[in-house]
């Protein structure tokens, strides 16, 4: 069964995605965001905005049309690219597989952002019928994710439950 979902807006929309509405979301004051099933062996979905300037005048669009030719990306349905891969980590002796989406946005005329998404499980889980399926629920989650272009600086998030 198809859980429900709820929205995300993070900082105010830059990155907006669903995720289920039982999972639990966490935010840091001065960036990145934490998803996850308050479950033992659930992963841990984390997500950061990096922003970035051309300092050589060259449009945002041609910044990204220029790195991404020297990748092999997927194009998302919204036009984008995502480059996708898995790396292993160690943490307090624990190997850990972080499976990366990495997306950049243009933010006309000389700025673009890159979407980094992460999603940690303990190494070896993937053969788990329950991890696979959290794992491929949280690729449809990225790749139908939205991204704002519009420019500017997004500010301190807190939702209401974590106001200092």
């Amino acid at each position: 069964m198809k859980p429900n979902f709820k929205t995300v807006n993070y900082r105010g929309g830059v990155v907006s995605f669903e995720i289920p509405e039982h999972w639990k979301e966490e935010y840091e004051p001065k960036g990145g965001g934490t998803f996850y099933e308050d479950r033992p062996d659930s992963g841990t979905l984390r997500l950061h905005v990096l922003g970035f300037s051309s300092t050589s005048g060259r449009s945002s669009e041609d910044t990204l049309s220029q790195l991404n030719a020297k990748e092999q990306l997927e194009k998302l349905k919204c036009g984008l690219h995502v480059k996708r891969y898995v790396k292993k980590a160690e943490e307090n002796g624990e190997v850990l597989s972080l499976y990366r989406w990495e997306i950049c946005i243009p933010v006309p005329p000389v700025d673009w952002r890159m979407a980094c998404f992460t999603h940690t499980i303990v190494a070896g889980q993937e053969t788990d019928p329950k991890i696979r399926e959290e794992l491929d629920l949280v690729d449809e989650i990225v790749l139908a994710a939205r991204f704002s272009t519009a420019s500017g600086i997004t500010g301190d998030y807190y939702p209401e439950s974590q106001q200092p």
